[in-house]
């Protein structure tokens, strides 16, 4: 769409072009407007150079900066003789920085006497090539003049020119010590400038205040400097930190010249075209006006011009209906997957409740220990479908939250040890809390699982290793952006950021990464389930998620969760411990699924407690009616009839302060409200395990009236 737009907008402007004729009567008015905007048009082209030429050399200089960092770092408070009883390992570590950064051609460590006592141009360090002449050395001796950037210079080891920048090395008296030299290649700057100029005639420099040329295109050849009478050194006394000079003049030819301070020591860099070109462009213009004649170019242009303006209308208003049918079209096939995986879930949690529960009370009269490890493989199997349905229900959005108040840089923090195991030693785990985090409402669990999800991920993407990095800031989404991703609302967010370097993604695979069982791995080595729980979670959550990948560039995941006021929740409150059997307590079991209801009635009975069993609600409440004593309701939510949550109602009017648990394999609006737990609610997920459902009964039973 983008490319038929600009394709349509590129030949009006031809049109357009082609089409302007000025009248003989108006020629030289029109001549005058012209040569202006001509030359308007040089000084916009060599601004936007100017601007490219700036950001790459702060970029090459803060390559230097961080290489000065990253010398001291290595070097610390290292005397002369301890550098020079370790030159060998300390010269190790310098070429490999060295290396690190192309824009570095060397790396020297000089004493005070202008003697290198390392360096990464060779090892040994020759003791005849003192450095103490060279104006990087000088500059410092006196005072400490920072960071100080040299001219350029002939190497003694190397064949390449090359300038120095230099840094006093620090001492704790704050005496000279001599220095740390950061070499960078002229050539550095020469070979992007003959790019960037490309077949133009535009020239570019990269000079000190006092006119020294460190680099240039086209090439000076040898040592160059700009004259002490140069509009470039009058225009550096007048306006310091940049301007254009109307013409410029330098080897021989005359420019149209503009310079700009560097935010680095006293460098600029400048852009020139030459002013022959410029006059050529504006003659060419000046000649194309005396072909057409005056009525030919004003319906052309008035035509051509109303065009281009329908034209971008059409195209944008046609580029934003593309976007919201795609963001429409995917919200609605992620949700009619997960009404589908909801319900398969809720029928399966029932048949796994009925095999995992047969298998462990199997598994307690087995003694051969042939059939022992049959049914231990088959309870692990039953499990892991456990585990299955849980995802699905996790993308479906239908799997019960418990939200509270959290702060989620803690929360990382005490999840980093296992991601830490998770992850394995061959890859780096870095954790970056934001200052000042906001609060957010979320379920601490799923969040937890929703991290480590992602973790595995980042390690299956990077199976020789790498480094995973999780951060954490404050983020807000402005209602452009919420009108290019459906279903998110402009707002305050707390992001979270899981960022790998591993193969990445490309844009196929982007679009699909969220349906469930769409994996890249190979057969076995996944479910496809990871990120479609992710999806849910969030989307449950009321929050956000979006990929941002290239091949071979790594992956970044981030997580927007609203913000939310409130105090915090306390996450390491001791649960409530006690014994798991009971004390002869009655159990009222209400459960549709025989199969289920037999489990769970026969393993209560095994834990000694006394168990009434109801298959509806109609039957449940003929039993209260006949006035049958329980000390505690445990009732499935989907039952025909009345649902699990009118029973409870129900059971809480007729006798107030019974205890009540609720089983669903499938939440639906009964005890589960825009994806949360009713409070109060006391909830045990289906399948039923049986450790579960043991310390679930206990703890609920001996908690006091309102569950304290």
């Amino acid at each position: 769409m983008r490319a038929r737009r600009d394709a349509a907008l590129r030949l009006l402007k031809t049109m357009l072009a082609a089409s302007i004729v000025i009248p003989a009567a108006v020629f030289s008015y029109v001549a005058w407007i012209n040569y202006r905007t001509a030359f308007a048009q040089a000084d916009e082209e060599i601004a936007a150079s100017l601007n490219i030429l700036s950001q790459h050399a702060s970029g090459v200089f803060q390559s230097a900066d961080l290489m000065f960092v990253a010398v001291n770092a290595v070097f610390g408070d290292l005397t002369d003789e301890q550098i020079k009883a370790s030159e060998q390992a300390l010269y190790m570590q310098l070429t490999k920085l060295e290396k690190e950064i192309s824009a570095v051609d060397a790396i020297l460590v000089v004493d005070k006497n202008g003697q290198v006592i390392v360096s990464s141009v060779g090892f040994p360090t020759p003791i005849d090539r003192p450095v103490a002449d060279r104006d990087y050395f000088k500059a410092q001796v006196e005072r400490d003049a920072g960071t100080y950037v040299g001219a350029t210079l002939q190497p003694r080891v190397r064949k390449e020119p090359f300038f120095g920048i230099s840094r006093r090395r620090p001492l704790r008296d704050g005496q000279f010590n001599g220095i740390i030299m950061v070499s960078v290649a002229p050539k550095v700057f020469s070979a992007f400038y003959r790019e960037l100029a490309g077949d133009t005639t535009a020239s570019f420099t990269l000079a000190k205040s006092d006119g020294t040329v460190l680099a240039r295109h086209p090439d000076p050849g040898g040592v160059a400097r700009f004259m002490p009478g140069s509009g470039f050194m009058l225009g550096v006394i007048d306006h310091p930190q940049g301007g254009f000079v109307s013409t410029h003049s330098i080897d021989d030819v005359q420019w149209r010249f503009a310079y700009r301070k560097l935010g680095y020591s006293d460098l600029y860099a400048t852009a020139a075209l030459q002013t022959d070109a410029i006059y050529a462009g504006w003659m060419r213009l000046m000649a194309s006006h005396l072909v057409f004649g005056i009525p030919a170019t004003l319906f052309l242009c008035i035509l051509v011009l109303l065009s281009m303006r329908r034209t971008r209308a059409f195209y944008a208003e046609a580029e934003r209906r593309e976007l919201a049918e795609q963001a429409l079209r995917q919200s609605q096939k992620m949700e009619a997957v997960g009404q589908l995986t909801g319900g398969v879930a809720h029928d399966f949690n029932n048949l796994l409740t009925i095999i995992i529960g047969n298998l462990g009370i199997a598994k307690r009269g087995v003694v051969e220990s042939r059939a022992e490890r049959a049914l231990n493989n088959a309870l692990v199997g039953a499990e892991r479908a456990a585990q299955l349905t849980q995802r699905l229900l996790a993308f479906s959005r239908r799997q019960p939250l418990n939200p509270r108040m959290l702060d989620v840089n803690k929360l990382i923090v005490s999840i980093s040890d296992l991601l830490t195991r998770t992850l394995g030693e061959n890859i780096e785990l870095e954790t970056i809390g934001g200052a000042g985090l906001w609060k957010v409402e979320a379920d601490a669990s799923e969040l937890e699982s929703t991290l480590l999800n992602l973790a595995l991920n980042a390690r299956d993407a990077m199976p020789k290793g790498g480094k995973l990095t999780i951060e954490t800031s404050n983020a807000y989404l402005d209602d452009e952006y919420c009108r290019h991703n459906e279903g998110t609302a402009p707002g305050q967010y707390v992001l979270i950021s899981v960022t790998d370097s591993g193969a990445g993604m490309s844009v196929e695979t982007i679009e699909r990464a969220f349906e469930p069982f769409f994996t890249t791995k190979e057969a076995g080595k996944g479910t496809g389930l990871g990120l479609s729980q992710v999806y849910g979670f969030m989307k449950q959550s009321e929050g956000h998620v979006k990929i941002y990948s290239e091949k071979g560039e790594g992956t970044t995941i981030k997580l927007y969760l609203p913000r939310r006021v409130g105090d915090e929740a306390d996450l390491s409150a001791d649960e409530h411990k006690s014994s798991e059997r009971g004390n002869g307590e009655t159990i009222l079991v209400v459960e549709d699924d025989d199969g289920v209801r037999q489990y769970a009635s026969e393993i209560l009975r095994d834990l000694s407690y006394q168990v009434i069993e109801a298959k509806d609600s109609a039957s449940a409440l003929r039993l209260l009616d006949a006035d049958k004593k329980f000390d505690l309701l445990l009732t499935d939510v989907v039952l025909p009839g009345k649902n699990g949550r009118e029973l409870a109602n129900e059971v809480e009017a007729r006798r107030p302060g019974t205890k009540i648990i609720f089983m669903t394999g499938y939440s639906r609006n009964a005890i589960v409200h825009h994806g949360r737990l009713d409070r109060g609610t006391e909830l045990i997920p289906k399948p039923l395990i049986e450790r579960v459902l043991a310390r679930k009964i206990r703890q609920v039973l001996d908690s006091g009236p309102n569950g304290s």
